[in-house]
């Protein structure tokens, strides 16, 4: 009767654990449920360690993705030819950058990169007049996103 009830009790074990394998290997999609076409009503601020926008304002913009967040919440850039370079650090984690004319994703659309899978570098380059824009990752709108301010 004891080695019944062990087996069923490893039975069990195994089945939690391969449905929790199953959870963690499924979390990553390409699609978090958000709409990318407005902005989410709440965000999370960045950690103290993360600076809050790229600071000085240049023709180059330099942003990071890891563990499904954009390195800062908001973006500066000079008027003219600018250049984003995104950084997917997202081993096999699909982002991309796509920039909105406005405050949200029903503005212009500007561009975008393309959809893929970390680990990639990619480069967008846009001629961006002064005003306000957005940018957000298509695959993750809840939680990459953001103003850009074009000076």
């Amino acid at each position: 009767m004891r080695q019944r009830n062990l087996r069923g009790l490893f039975g069990a074990a195994l089945i939690a654990v391969a449905v929790g394998l199953l959870a963690v290997a499924c979390g990553g999609g390409d699609d978090d449920g958000g709409d990318p076409t407005t902005a989410p009503a709440a965000t999370t601020a960045p950690s103290s360690t993360e600076p809050a926008s790229n600071g000085d304002v240049t023709g180059t913009v330099e942003l990071v993705a890891l563990n499904t967040l954009w390195d800062k919440s908001e973006l500066k850039a000079k008027a003219g030819t600018v250049t984003f370079n995104v950084d997917n650090q997202d081993a096999g984690i699909v982002h991309n950058l796509h920039i909105f004319k406005g405050e949200d994703a029903k503005g212009e659309d500007m561009g975008a990169t393309e959809l893929e899978a970390g680990l990639i570098k990619q480069q967008l380059v846009l001629e961006l007049e002064a005003g306000e824009y957005f940018f957000v990752c298509e695959s993750h709108p809840a939680t990459m996103f953001g103003p850009l301010v074009v000076e």
